[in-house]
């Protein structure tokens, strides 16, 4: 009785998001009873199907210990935990420009939560990087991430035109960016635990996920990723029923058409609508930049270029405000929820804000100050 007993505080403490989000979204069909007949319009089953797609994928590598083998080659390389912290940004930024934020953080978080079975760090903190890192390398194109593919669509401008007003604000972001990363890593030696049982390994599985991954990522591109997943469930059904699909992370899944139905009503409250026109003036770049910022605090970029665009034309400062916006709170950007998911870590939550809102608060001032006219 006392183990039944703690079940529902477990869930709560180790899925804390959704159980916040679940609470409103009861809350906002209380209140708003006629909004449900619309619910599965405001799911946008793009990005669901995706992202279901990866975390199968993803699961299937990690499950496979071979990054384990491979991570323990590049540890050895780079020797200390700042070079490493560096490296991990790095790459995190270059993927994102044109892998996308979500689809980055599938290749570099399994890749540093192997890490955890091969040196004595802090990998959490590794991983609240990352987060930062696609989200400031996302930014520099149109296709970087889900917000800025809406504003680029939107106002019509060319890829290229895009990418050059972009450069003053994702030179700040990384700039700032690896201050912090000089100032929270240290140049402390990584220390190796015992060596990997390479018994574990799974080659096959490597080998048939890592295959399965180029092909989704050519089939999200060419808008044809409906006809792969299937197989993929399939795949891992068949052949890894009890090895990957179980240890899938399914209720990600369901925080996400949470989070967009709670979005997509908050946003439709005549209230909220009808008040922004009241309080804020919205024809200039800097008030349309600072609304745009602090709202992705509230409701996530990708709804907050969606409502803010509502209201004012003036896309420089939309796209501004929601690409720094998704730093500081971890609700701010969805790849924060993806990258702090992945973690299992409930603490990681906490010191993530530690980092995101002195980097979100320095970088806003900045840009704020000379590249916002």
């Amino acid at each position: 009785m006392k183990q039944n007993e703690l079940k529902p505080i477990r869930f709560i403490k180790n899925d804390f998001m959704l159980f916040v989000f679940f609470i409103l979204f009861v809350i906002l069909t209380m209140l708003f009873p006629w909004q449900i007949a619309k619910y599965s319009s405001f799911v946008d089953w793009r990005t669901i199907a995706t992202l279901a797609g990866l975390l199968m994928i993803t699961t299937g590598l990690k499950e496979s210990k071979y990054f384990n083998l491979f991570s323990r080659k590049i540890l050895e390389k780079l020797k200390d935990e700042r070079n490493l912290a560096i490296f991990l940004i790095s790459i995190s930024i270059i993927f994102s420009t044109f892998l996308t934020n979500d689809v980055t953080l599938f290749i570099v978080v399994p890749l540093t939560l192997s890490f955890q079975n091969i040196i004595k760090s802090d990998f959490s903190k590794l991983i609240i990087f990352e987060a930062i890192s696609v989200n400031a390398g996302s930014a520099l194109t149109p296709i970087g991430n889900p917000q800025n593919i809406f504003l680029w669509h939107k106002w019509g401008i060319s890829f290229i035109a895009f990418m050059i007003k972009m450069i003053p604000l994702v030179t700040v972001l990384i700039a700032i960016l690896l201050i912090f990363a000089l100032i929270f890593f240290k140049s402390k030696k990584i220390e190796f635990l015992d060596k990997i049982n390479e018994n574990g390994v799974r080659r096959n599985l490597f080998i048939s996920s890592i295959t399965m991954f180029v092909i989704y990522i050519v089939s999200l591109q060419l808008k044809q990723f409906y006809f792969i997943l299937p197989f993929i469930f399939l795949f891992y059904l068949i052949f890894y029923r009890k090895d990957v699909l179980p240890k899938v992370d399914w209720l990600l899944l369901l925080l996400f058409i949470i989070i967009f139905i709670d979005f997509r009503v908050l946003s439709s409250i005549p209230v909220i609508y009808e008040g922004i026109h009241k309080l804020l003036e919205l024809e200039h770049t800097k008030s349309v930049f600072l609304f745009s910022a602090f709202i992705s605090q509230l409701i996530s970029n990708v709804p907050a270029s969606v409502f803010v665009s509502k209201f004012s034309n003036c896309w420089l400062g939309i796209t501004y405000g929601v690409n720094i916006g998704g730093n500081g709170l971890a609700i701010a950007s969805l790849a924060n929820v993806i990258a702090l998911r992945m973690a299992k870590n409930k603490k990681i939550w906490i010191d993530f804000h530690k980092y995101s809102i002195p980097y979100f608060l320095i970088t806003l001032i900045i840009i704020y100050a000379f590249f916002v006219i």
